[in-house]
């Protein structure tokens, strides 16, 4: 049997799945070292949902009870036209109170804190620009823009939607535009009941609570690539939108400052075959990227982490892992992606046509039966 003490992991990309990453693999005996291009490691963003799924799995890792400390549960969420008309309800399935903890909302940077904080940030090198790698039988070389070169035994591409390791394993794949940007808020509001996902003609609303008097928001809507936001800011052109929908919508914007508004335009990644060659492999946004509609970007991520970990600690040879690791994660998490997409469309159906009898098949469907759809998301065992 392979013994890890004095292997050497190397890990492309300081967001949550490559941390997450080394602190599964730290665990599973390897020496990690996290590479992370940015001068200063700190994650941009606002409310993240981690679902049961991403929950199970950073259990093993032993932070339940810090997740706990760090975000709110939303137990419930209430799906509705934009004019507030109810078309399901989750508050009393019994599939999801089987679960136990549906969700908890983090602020991304807090998670991303956390994280470094259980890794331990001596694991981690700022300021250094993956160029390349090379590989042979014994190794792996990785090659950066400061002319540093790093030695090990295996290199995780954990670099993101543009990844440099990625475009030299399997060549440039560019990132789709999807038709639709995307605004998130932060709110400073102490109102309680503001769980929404409310439904438009081509865009969606959600809001979610957080933790310290705050609650997640997020908007999506058909747009141009590189639109910019009309002259008076970012709120205005929100509240302009959205200032007819239903309570509790226009309040929450309003008690969102400017600042705490971030826009992003949607890109997702042609489904990959391959994730792995020899010794590297990709990991989270690198190998799937997808729309953030199901809420699963980072919770893919994670899975990812710890299956990887998995697959290393139980084996002779790291390629033979990897292999293992890319076999046992790209079905799953492809289905997930092209799911997210389609969810994405049949939400922001920009056609009121289509939108009516959408409304009336999801208002007349028991809520059960909605739910037994996704149970193999969420009841998912690392």
């Amino acid at each position: 049997m392979l013994t890890y003490a004095g292997r050497k992991a190397i890990i492309i990309g300081g967001g949550i799945g490559g941390v997450t990453a080394a602190i599964a693999l730290k665990r599973a005996g390897l020496d990690v070292t996290v590479y992370e291009r940015a001068e200063e490691l700190q994650e941009v963003g606002s409310g993240l949902p981690l679902w049961t799924n991403a929950l199970r799995t950073l259990h093993i890792l032993g932070l339940t009870d810090e997740l706990e400390k760090l975000g709110v549960q939303v137990r419930s969420v209430r799906v509705s036209t934009w004019k507030g008309d109810t078309l399901t309800d989750t508050s009393n399935d019994k599939h999801l109170k089987k679960l136990g903890t549906i969700t908890i909302v983090v602020h991304r940077a807090e998670l991303l804190s956390l994280l470094l904080k259980t890794l331990g940030e001596e694991n981690v090198q700022l300021g250094m620009t993956c160029v390349g790698f090379t590989q042979d039988a014994t190794g792996v070389t990785v090659k950066f823009a400061n002319g540093q070169r790093v030695r090990g035994d295996v290199l995780i591409g954990a670099d993101g939607i543009h990844s440099v390791i990625r475009t030299q394993l399997f060549g440039l794949i560019k990132p789709h535009y999807v038709g639709y940007t995307c605004w998130r808020g932060l709110a400073h509001t102490t109102r309680t009941g503001l769980e929404t996902w409310a439904w438009g003609k081509g865009c969606q609303f959600g809001i979610t609570p957080m933790s310290q008097g705050r609650a997640y928001w997020f908007v999506q809507k058909y747009a141009p690539e590189g639109e910019e936001d009309k002259p008076g800011g970012r709120k205005n052109s929100i509240l302009e939108m959205f200032h007819d929908w239903h309570d509790p919508i226009p309040a929450v914007i309003e008690a969102t400052a400017e600042t705490d508004i971030l826009r992003n335009d949607i890109f997702e990644l042609k489904h990959l075959h391959q994730w792995s060659h020899g010794r590297v492999t990709l990991l989270g946004d690198a190998a799937h990227a997808m729309t953030p509609n199901l809420g699963q970007g980072a919770c893919q991520a994670i899975e990812d982490a710890v299956a990887l970990a998995d697959c290393l600690k139980g084996t002779t040879s790291i390629s033979e892992a990897l292999k293992t690791y890319e076999k046992r994660r790209i079905t799953r998490a492809n289905r997930i992606s092209r799911l997210a997409h389609y969810i994405g469309q049949a939400v922001q159906w920009e056609n009121p046509i289509l939108s009516i009898p959408r409304n009336i098949i999801i208002k007349s469907t028991p809520v059960s039966m909605v739910i037994k759809q996704f149970l193999w998301l969420l009841d998912y065992q690392p």
